[in-house]
């Protein structure tokens, strides 16, 4: 979701955030009206001349000039900054927004995402923290996507910084809001690693590869952890899946067929070896393996799909 939809979501919140989506709207108009304009410079006009894009970041640094007391002004300028890759500029905004009102959320939330869009992991976790500390405390905190994203990206960034322990319950609680989150269970997955627990991290990371199953850095998660743990017949399955999400089918089929056969019970591997063969173009192999998967597994919603597809397939050409 974009940093614009975050904030929007922080509407009804209170009448500063209230006013803070007037000024983000007020930017968007601005920028849409000039941007209307920019053909017809980049094509006629000289390249020393300015565009009305430059044009309109220049109004709202009027706006701010103004208003210099006013932090939606600046906020709003923030987030054009930041998502216009300026994150130089949307730091220094946000900041000073919080040397004059250190409660206010949404500077916190620009500044800290926009450090970690720098790289900048150390600085990223405090206002992150202060952020997530501050919008734990809602009775709407379990349906708050914009804290779910706080919290993922103080995770990541805690994890950058090797401190895994750290990263454990802020990416938990992501997950309480956005089950669905694949990239913050994979994450999780990555800190339980960090710590050794591979057990744990080989959960979380095949919860992310059900809702995104050609998510390539997950299957290598779990190629890494199933090798900690010394289950090679099932590494060999992850080391198959990373293949097959590279498109490389025919390697994909050297891991998974071995591994299937020493894995009679382990549903993932028929379902994957099901669809390397489909890509394969061997539909009646593909058909075998993914009827095995469903007696395993009958509600695996990526197998269902695949052996209707593999069925019709079969069908048109007989």
């Amino acid at each position: 979701m974009k940093l614009s939809q975050r904030l929007q979501a922080m509407q009804g919140k209170d009448d500063l955030i209230d006013r803070l989506v007037w000024w983000a709207l007020t930017a968007v108009i601005i920028v849409t009206l000039l941007f209307a304009g920019y053909y017809y410079w980049d094509r006629y006009i000289h390249i020393g001349d300015q565009s009305p894009l430059e044009r309109g970041v220049q109004h709202l640094e009027q706006l701010v000039r103004e208003n210099p007391q006013d932090p939606e002004a600046r906020v709003a300028l923030a987030q054009y900054y930041f998502e216009n890759g300026a994150y130089d500029q949307a730091i220094g905004q946000a900041r000073q927004v919080l040397n004059a009102f250190p409660e206010n959320d949404a500077a916190m939330f620009i500044l800290g995402v926009s450090y970690v869009q720098t790289g900048d992991y150390s600085a990223a976790v405090p206002p992150l923290k202060d952020f997530t500390a501050v919008r734990s405390q809602s009775p709407m905190a379990n349906s708050d996507t914009v804290l779910e994203t706080a919290l993922y990206y103080l995770g990541i960034s805690q994890l950058a910084l090797n401190q895994p322990q750290q990263a454990i319950p802020v990416l938990e609680q992501a997950i309480t809001i956005n089950a669905t989150d694949a990239d913050a269970l994979y994450q999780l997955g990555r800190a339980y690693a960090n710590t050794d627990d591979h057990a744990q991290a080989i959960t979380y990371y095949q919860d992310a590869i059900r809702f995104v199953p050609d998510f390539i850095e997950a299957y290598q998660g779990l190629h890494q952890s199933y090798l900690a743990l010394g289950q090679n017949d099932h590494a060999n399955y992850a080391q198959g899946m990373i293949a097959y999400a590279q498109m490389d089918y025919t390697t994909a089929q050297q891991y998974l067929e071995p591994a299937a056969a020493h894995l009679p019970e382990f549903a993932p591997v028929h379902v994957g070896l099901g669809l390397t063969y489909e890509m394969l173009g061997n539909l009646t192999a593909a058909e075998a393996s993914l009827k095995h998967a469903l007696t395993l597994a009958p509600d695996d919603f990526l197998a269902n799909h695949a052996l209707g597809r593999v069925q019709q397939s079969l069908q048109g050409e007989g």
